[in-house]
């Protein structure tokens, strides 16, 4: 679902770039403010377990792949806020070393999937009661936000590539939505299952008063919705089949063929790459100044 550059109008992207930096630097002063500091090392946690979960592809419908997401898990676990801080912590790392999504279509990128899942996933949990749930209704009611939340993200992706003219909106929106229809299926289970098996163990993480014994048939279902997915996603290995939104890019009209689209892929990737070497400089500047400006003011007296 990651977008790349080339496929988002300037109007479209820069728009986005505005409200993603505007909402980080939001959620950013809320979590400052608002978290204690035992809560870091939790999202530290939980931000590397969802860059790992999104490193596996798994096959679907169609000769594609889809990959797990974990913006509505992170936002119930979090709150929405600090879940989409962390997310989003996630989608800029992947574009930044693993060249997973364009630096112009990043704002579109924290967008469709740090905001969209974690602030959609969240309205619909606490709509539906699974702030003060346990149980089977808790795992129900987990795998409906997660699998919902997935549905949204890929809506907001098509339309806002198909607004940008790259593939037409109706087959955007209808391929799109109905393959990650199945992907929000795995999402769903694994949101349910670690709701569940949290619910049991550390019911604090979710600010519920569940109960302290954990039974057979509660590791069962842990096994079954948790365990189970990412053993076959693991030993599968991950799939080198396309995602649904590459298979539909692959045959989008603003592409050219033949030796124009090798001159612009060679273009573009020395662009590409050339906009991240100066990314990695500004930042490692910043740090450095940083640095240099605490330890004079850490000399004052």
């Amino acid at each position: 679902m990651h977008i790349p550059d080339g496929f988002l109008t300037n109007r479209i992207a820069g728009s986005l770039d505005v409200v993603s930096g505007a909402t980080i630097l939001y959620a950013a002063r809320r979590v400052k403010v608002d978290f204690s500091g035992r809560m870091v090392p939790v999202m530290g946690v939980l931000a590397a377990f969802v860059f790992a979960a999104q490193m596996l592809n798994f096959p679907i419908l169609g000769g594609t792949s889809g990959h797990l997401v974990g913006g509505t898990l992170l936002a119930i676990l979090l709150g929405p806020i600090a879940g989409f801080l962390t997310m989003s912590t996630v989608v800029i790392a992947q574009a930044l070393f693993l060249q997973d999504g364009g630096l112009v279509a990043l704002g579109a990128n924290v967008f469709n999937i740090c905001a969209v899942t974690c602030f959609s996933g969240y309205a619909i949990f606490r709509s539906l009661g699974g702030g003060s749930s346990g149980g089977k209704r808790l795992a129900l009611i987990g795998f409906i936000a997660g699998w919902a939340s997935l549905l949204f993200s890929s809506a907001c992706c098509a339309l806002e590539i198909g607004i940008s003219g790259a593939i037409p909106l109706r087959i955007g929106l209808s391929t799109m939505v109905g393959y990650h229809m199945v992907v929000g299926i795995i999402e769903g289970m694994l949101t349910a299952g670690v709701l569940t098996f949290l619910f049991k163990v550390r019911p604090d993480l979710m600010k519920i008063n569940g109960p302290g014994r954990f039974g057979l048939a509660d590791w069962v279902g842990s096994v079954v919705l948790v365990v189970i997915p990412f053993a076959i996603l693991v030993l599968a290995g991950s799939s080198r089949l396309p995602d649904p939104l590459e298979k539909l890019l692959a045959v989008s009209p603003l592409l050219p063929t033949g030796a124009g689209a090798d001159r612009l892929y060679s273009s573009t990737r020395y662009m590409d790459y050339l906009i991240r070497a100066a990314v990695f400089v500004v930042l490692i500047g910043l740090g450095i100044l940083a640095g240099f400006l605490g330890r004079r003011r850490s000399s004052r007296p």
